[in-house]
């Protein structure tokens, strides 16, 4: 593997944690802001990157926002499908049905005329094994919300799939900016139009705000925009199902969720794919 792919991998990994960790602290919150707020504020840390492109003169143009627009929308409903499913479904199955990315990512590459390397199907399958372990703890049914986390997981392959596309072609952090920039207006204008969220509610809840904003939001979107690239898309899906392990573990630390035994191996057999893979 080359340094750079190495470094990009790690690179997502530690993206992968951040968003991971997320799903503790928006579970603290979603009791105080909505859907559509929540969505507004992990889309609004991508803007931060402005002055950097007004100090390395980079131009946005046609391409560029063209790019950024369509994995800002694909970006902002998958989020929002996750968001609602969540809400209708279980945390661990939303876990489990959001990385199915896994699965639909190496589909559209070989629509796309690629075929990823047969190293990467052993990988997704242990994965998936793993990821089911982890997540399931023995509700079977299927409901409204996961139809809605199916929906999330295909907005979010082609999330992966625009960025790959246009991360090769057009500056990764003027991409940043376009695509958060859509995701921001896209949940303002409804955020404002259902939630009409409350200052002295947004205050009690500003350490999450600010994580969203910041860590979630502006430096975990830009590492994936700037370096998935370098993995390509199959294995950057890969490696970011690792974000239900991280979820696991953030459940733990910050909620006080137990890890059984079973979700432990879930977490080994992951961390195995990962490994085959790379």
């Amino acid at each position: 593997m080359s340094n750079r792919k190495y470094i990009a991998s790690i690179l997502l990994i530690a993206a992968t944690l951040m968003w991971g960790l997320s799903y503790s602290i928006q579970s603290i919150s979603a009791s105080s802001l909505g859907t559509f707020t929540i969505v507004f504020f992990k889309g609004v840390g991508g803007l931060f990157v402005f002055p950097y492109l007004i100090i390395k003169k980079i131009k946005i143009d046609k391409q560029t926002i063209i790019g950024g627009f369509l994995i800002g929308v694909v970006a902002f409903l998958g989020l929002v499908f996750q968001q609602m499913g969540i809400e209708l479904s279980t945390v661990s199955k939303a876990s489990f049905i959001t990385s199915l990315y896994i699965i639909i990512v190496p589909i559209l590459e070989i629509f796309n005329g690629k075929k990823p390397a047969k190293k990467l199907f052993l990988a997704i399958l242990i994965a998936l094994i793993g990821l089911y372990l982890l997540c399931f703890s023995g509700n079977y049914s299927f409901n409204v919300g996961d139809v809605l986390l199916l929906l999330c997981s295909l907005f979010f392959a082609f999330q992966i799939m625009f960025i790959d596309k246009y991360s090769r072609i057009k500056d990764s952090l003027a991409l940043t900016f376009v695509s958060q920039g859509t995701i921001s207006i896209l949940a303002f204008i409804v955020m404002l139009i259902k939630e009409s969220p409350n200052f002295e509610v947004l205050a009690t809840q500003i350490l999450p705000i600010l994580y969203m904003v910041f860590i979630a939001g502006m430096i975990a979107t830009t590492i994936q925009i700037v370096f998935q690239k370098d993995c390509g898309p199959t294995l950057a899906s890969l490696l970011m199902s690792f974000e239900s392990v991280f979820g696991a573990i953030g459940g733990w630390l910050i909620l006080n969720q137990v890890l059984s035994i079973k979700e432990i191996v879930g977490c080994i057999l992951v961390f195995i794919a990962i490994l085959i893979a790379e």
